[in-house]
């Protein structure tokens, strides 16, 4: 059983590491100094002024915050796609 729960584990992994990765809306109310924001919360208030948006930040910031996310996507990909072949198989 434990070699064929892999891909599902790697799927798990994948998608959990993304939620906790992108999450916005909790950090944002609970945070208590700008030092605890998460990066999407960091970029969203950084990135705005009061009457323009500053798009150079505001794209690098972006490229910074999925840059991780590529990675592990990356390094479970094989796992992710055996995961999905498997599927059709009987």
């Amino acid at each position: 059983i434990i070699p064929q729960c892999g891909p599902p584990m790697a799927t798990l992994a994948i998608l959990t590491f993304l939620s906790s990765w992108n999450n916005f809306l909790w950090p944002l109310v609970a945070a208590q100094t700008d030092t605890m924001y998460t990066l999407p919360v960091a970029l969203s208030l950084y990135s705005t002024g009061q009457n323009a948006t500053n798009y150079s930040v505001l794209l690098a910031g972006s490229v910074l915050v999925i840059t991780p996310i590529l990675l592990v996507f990356v390094a479970l990909q094989r796992y992710f796609i055996q995961g999905v072949a498997m599927t059709g198989i009987k």
